[in-house]
């Protein structure tokens, strides 16, 4: 890309701190990396792909465990895999290029683009790109369900628009698939073709996006890996899902490095402009928690102190993560055929690597120390951020209210960290006595630590 196009790009995106004048090494990155992927994905399993790329250069791509379980067949870095909701950032991307290229209006009334359906003629394109429009995700009485086949967009979006707000529009933000299947129906609208032929004429092909495409649940496809899941701790074949259901919002398939020149695509002014991306990584709404603020079509998150943009995806079999650090052009692609996995954690964690910030690797769980029995008592001032710490059996546990509890562990600086693995954590706080009186919570591993009082009465 031009450099002023670059300058151009990173200057309108969210601020970032100040990255190394000197980039980490691929061979610094290799062995990290390699460390990474190794405590994350056992070898004889279900697998992953990983790939790490600064400008047009892949510092990284490497692969385990098995992308054919029952056959033994490796994990190779060029297969594909259903990538779900990182779906939504082809949607967003195309609804954005077609308002620039004057086809639709932003913050026009969806409405305008869908009059036969009953939509709330508040709810505007940027809405629900946004996760902003108040669109429910369930019917509000339970309907028959859909059948086996090729359900039509049609179909599907009558139902939504015909659903009670969950919120007035522009006033919350809550994840909606929904929405993106209205997105769908208006591109499907506006262009005369259909959704999934819109993708392929104006991004896939344009881009030379050899592997991606709409994943027909019946299409027969060379080098897409099988799929599974964790029942009772063993590894399972997934259930066979219909793809049309989350269509516009999640049924595409694609590659590592599809995925890396998409991404690269996007950011550098082959999609849409530059002002347009930044359109896409900006936070829509404000008092958003950090690591959950939500774009057109992109989350904007922070590692190590680095704005870093991007989606996740997870549905029957897979999970995936595309991550996107402006500041020293570096991509983050992990796949992988398990849809227990937890891609978003690994992806930060090679984020970390790439910025020569490596956050510690997850630790086997030992003994409780004898400090630990000032642990346990209930933390947090309101509902939304109350946890317990309890201890069973010898086991350290962590609940949200309402919630299971979830087996957590200390590591070697008294933090309380996840099982088997999660980069949030947090640390107790004690008084002069020893007293633990508050847990920082540090969500995604990332400051600025959100403070949970203890209000039990021990």
């Amino acid at each position: 890309m031009r450099p002023l196009l670059l300058a151009l790009c990173v200057a309108l995106l969210p601020p970032a701190a100040p990255v190394s004048a000197r980039p980490v090494a691929a061979a610094a990155i290799a062995g990290e990396a390699d460390a990474a992927l190794a405590a994350a994905v056992p070898s004889g399993g279900s697998g992953a792909t990983v790939l790490i790329a600064r400008g047009d250069t892949i510092l990284y791509r490497r692969t385990r465990g098995m992308a054919e379980a029952e056959l033994g067949v490796p994990m190779a870095p060029d297969q594909i895999f259903r990538i779900a909701s990182i779906t939504k950032s082809f949607t967003a991307a195309l609804i954005v290029q077609m308002a620039e290229r004057g086809e639709v209006a932003l913050d026009a009334p969806a409405a305008r683009y869908l009059p036969e359906l009953p939509l709330d003629p508040r709810i505007t394109l940027r809405q629900l790109l946004s996760h902003t429009a108040g669109i429910a995700e369930n019917d509000a009485t339970p309907q028959p369900p859909f059948g086996p086949g090729e359900v039509p967009l049609a179909q599907q979006v009558a139902r939504i628009a015909a659903r009670p707000l969950r919120f007035a529009p522009g006033t919350e933000q809550r994840y909606s698939n929904s929405g993106y299947m209205l997105l769908g129906a208006v591109i499907e609208k506006v262009t005369g073709q259909s959704w999934d032929e819109a993708m392929r004429t104006r991004l896939f092909a344009p881009l030379g996006l050899a592997d991606t495409a709409y994943d027909r649940r019946d299409a027969i496809v060379a080098r897409r890996v099988a799929g599974y899941t964790l029942a009772d701790g063993q590894l399972r074949n997934a259930a066979a899902f219909n793809m049309s259901l989350p269509k516009t919002a999640g049924s595409l398939r694609s590659s590592a490095a599809d995925l890396m020149r998409w991404m690269r695509a996007l950011a550098h002014g082959r999609v849409v402009s530059a002002a347009g991306f930044a359109q896409m990584a900006r936070p829509a709404l404000a008092g958003v928690p950090l690591q959950e603020r939500y774009g057109l079509g992109l989350y904007v998150w922070q590692v190590r102190g680095q704005t870093a943009i991007g989606h996740t995806g997870q549905i029957d079999g897979f999970a995936s993560a595309l991550l996107y650090l402006p500041a020293s052009d570096t991509v983050i692609v992990v796949l992988a055929n398990n849809d227990a996995f937890d891609a978003q954690t690994l992806a930060r964690r090679m984020a970390a690597i790439a910025l020569g910030k490596p956050y510690p690797l997850p630790l086997s769980e030992r003994a409780l120390p004898p400090e630990a029995a000032a642990l346990p008592g209930v933390y947090g001032s309101d509902p939304a951020t109350m946890r317990t710490l309890a201890i069973a059996g010898g086991r350290l546990t962590i609940a949200r209210a309402g919630r299971a509890a979830i087996p957590v562990m200390l590591d070697a600086r008294g933090d309380i960290r996840f099982v088997p693995d999660e980069i949030s954590y947090f640390t107790p706080v004690r008084d002069a006595g020893g007293k633990v009186i508050r847990l920082d919570y540090f969500a995604k591993g990332e400051g600025p630590a959100l403070a949970l009082p203890r209000t039990d009465p021990r």
